[in-house]
């Protein structure tokens, strides 16, 4: 059990690294420095080492035995290993290169973080009926990876001084809409696995909205600070303060950062992907 308590934090990095490579795509390319792009990427393909090089300790160890799988290990590796020949194209000129190499790492990134929420389905799911496991995961590495982001790009306002609204209002409206996903996700793969209770661990949903409840509290407190940080956001942006929509986005990304951690902590609690 303390393995997998350890591996509901190790898997914040793994979101964090997956979702904020993806949103690396979201501001146009050439309109931004590549500065961004380097330091920007240096952050979560840090971020991909610590979930790859964490999750093969934890199954080399032999101490999780049953919870880690060795093919999602694999994957991740793979992923980290695709993350650092795209970073190198940062700092050289291979657009070619640099162009599939992108795409590709996004792609196995999605498959390492799915094949991990996959590990955290009850042994009774099938296919179709694991899928809240699978895309509960996804939607928050969507959301955490556009926060971050966000509050990163704010910071290069203070670098490149000409630098023209659109990145940032481009990269808000990622963050909104993924936050807004994430909400409709999360409560439509509980109703489903609210209603096919054999899918969960038995007193699941008992313990959720009970022992549990503050947590579950805590999750729906933290989509509502960032649904109303998100407002503050927009309306920084109409006058337009940058500097001010940054240290909103410092906010919204810790609250993202925190949702994800309870979210985290109720799957290891009551086995539900909240």
């Amino acid at each position: 059990m303390e393995t997998l308590f350890a591996h509901t934090y190790l898997l914040l990095f793994g979101k964090l690294s997956v979702g904020g490579l993806l949103t690396l795509a979201v501001p146009t390319f050439h309109k931004m420095e590549r500065g961004f792009y380097k330091s920007s990427a240096a952050i979560y393909l840090g971020s991909a080492v610590i979930m790859a090089l964490g999750d093969s300790y934890l199954w080399w160890s032999g101490t999780a035995a049953g919870v880690i799988s060795p093919t999602a290990t694999v994957v991740w590796l793979g992923f980290t290993a695709l993350f650092i020949g795209y970073f190198v194209t940062l700092f050289v000129e291979l657009p070619f290169l640099r162009a599939r190499l992108f795409p590709i790492t996004v792609f196995v990134g999605l498959l390492a973080l799915a094949l991990t929420g996959w590990q955290y389905a009850p042994a009774s799911a099938g296919i179709l009926t694991g899928i809240p496991y699978v895309v509960v995961p996804l939607a928050g590495a969507l959301a955490l990876g556009g926060a971050a982001s966000g509050m990163l790009l704010g910071h290069w306002y203070l670098i490149d001084l000409e630098l023209d609204l659109d990145p940032l209002l481009r990269m808000y409206t990622f963050c909104k809409t993924t936050l807004r996903a994430e909400i409709v996700i999360v409560a439509v793969s509980a109703t489903v696995l609210w209603g096919t209770d054999a899918l969960v661990p038995q007193g699941a949903f008992e313990a959720a909205f009970g022992a549990q409840a503050i947590l579950v509290l805590a999750r729906v407190a933290a989509w509502t600070l960032g649904l109303v940080l998100m407002v503050l956001i927009a309306k920084t942006l109409e006058i337009p303060q940058t500097m001010a929509a940054t240290g909103l986005f410092y906010i919204h990304a810790t609250t993202i950062a925190v949702g994800e951690i309870v979210g985290h902590w109720l799957l290891f609690r009551t086995g539900i992907p909240l």
